[in-house]
């Protein structure tokens, strides 16, 4: 058994023997998709419905794994604000170098930890759904889809679903009022 182990081999036998057993294969297969759950929400931005908000505003220690405490003032105040979010870390950004500032496209923030979403960035949201949508009509289906098919499903499946129909129809009325201004990369 010791000449097993020293040759690195017991893992080897193991697996074979004791992991690849048929009345394991559904709790390996629920710890696998558990972990890409978990590794695809940490990619995600963070969603705050009013009432979210409202208990973050109340207790904001509670954002401390998310970011700094003194950050959680002035991002639900919207001093942190870019078009779609408001941002936890523009320099610190998971796709630029620390320090610099953040790099991606506007849209970039709905896949960012960093980014902080709530009632009051739905306005443009919804605005850049409008525009998403009628690209879809202009643009052939496989350039769509590569440009512009990962961020609707984020908005369409994560984002509008955690704001209640209330929230969203405030928000759809006041795109409708407000002229929103859409960064020129939208149409690049």
């Amino acid at each position: 058994m010791a000449k097993i182990a020293a040759s690195g081999r017991l893992g080897q036998v193991a697996a074979r023997h004791y992991a690849d057993l048929p009345s394991l294969r559904p709790l390996h297969e629920t710890a696998v998709a558990d972990a890409f759950r978990a590794a695809v929400a940490a990619a995600m931005p963070t969603v705050l419905p009013p009432t979210a908000e409202q208990a973050l505003r109340k207790a904001p220690d509670q954002a401390e794994p998310l970011m700094p405490l003194a950050t959680v003032g002035p991002l639900l105040d919207g001093e942190q604000d870019v078009w779609l979010a408001a941002c936890a870390g523009f320099h610190n950004s998971p796709f630029a170098e620390a320090g610099s500032p953040c790099a991606q496209p506007f849209w970039g923030c709905l896949d960012c930890p960093n980014a902080v979403i709530t009632a009051r960035k739905l306005p443009a949201i919804l605005a850049f759904l409008v525009f998403v949508e009628e690209q879809r009509l202009s643009l052939p289906a496989t350039d769509w889809a590569a440009k512009f098919g990962r961020v609707h499903a984020r908005i369409t499946a994560q984002v509008v679903p955690a704001f209640s129909d209330a929230v969203i129809a405030d928000a759809r009325r006041q795109m409708e009022s407000e002229r929103l201004y859409l960064p020129p990369e939208a149409r690049a």
